[in-house]
């Protein structure tokens, strides 16, 4: 199942406004893919959808279901394409952000609710600290974020491995191999790895 949501991001001087969409794989917990535009339209969300689609084939991997709240982006032609292509539209109630857990966890919304305890995630682990100069710097800092999620933060339900499996460091006989961290997102994070 892929569940989708949107959120809210503004440029420094508040002139712009970007509605970011993501799509999580729920099993993997992986981001599949983002997208930012100031103006999105049902006709723009079909295309990125067909983008994720068309990513999901290449790896060999298919889905049947896609879960999303009741934004007007996914109303009723965008439920008919995803019929049309074979996937079934499940949307949540009206004001239950909780049934679509998984991307409300990603943009936060959940941590202003308090519906279950929040392990800090895009919104508050990331744009509380960064304020995009404009749509490139935005795609490209949101595509470092998503890259460090999806490759080195653990998570719990995925038995404190990350989306994509990454190396585990084993300790090393040989006192003089030390490990080195690398800044990501300017420092707000750190990776570890061998030098």
């Amino acid at each position: 199942m892929i569940v989708s949501d949107t959120f809210t991001s503004y440029s420094e001087n508040f002139k712009e406004i970007f509605r970011v969409v993501f799509f999580l794989h729920v099993e993997t917990r992986q981001i599949l893919h983002f997208d930012i535009h100031t103006n999105p339209t049902t006709n723009w969300m079909k295309k990125v959808l067909k983008l994720v689609v068309r990513k999901q084939k290449q790896t060999g991997k298919k889905f049947h279901y896609f879960l999303s709240d009741n934004d007007s982006l996914f109303g009723k032609r965008f439920t008919k394409y995803l019929e049309k292509i074979g996937i079934k539209h499940k949307k949540t109630s009206f004001h239950s952000p909780w049934q679509n857990c998984y991307a409300e966890r990603i943009n936060s919304m959940l941590h202003s609710l308090r519906v279950v305890q929040q392990i800090k995630t895009c919104r508050n682990e990331f744009l509380d600290f960064f304020i995009p100069l404009n749509k490139y710097h935005l795609e490209k800092k949101l595509d470092e974020f998503i890259h460090f999620y999806n490759n080195h933060r653990t998570h719990l339900a995925l038995n404190k491995d990350s989306p994509v499996t990454s190396p585990v460091l084993t300790s090393s006989k040989d006192k003089s191999v030390k490990l080195v961290s690398a800044p990501v997102l300017g420092g707000l994070y750190y990776i570890f790895c061998d030098p």
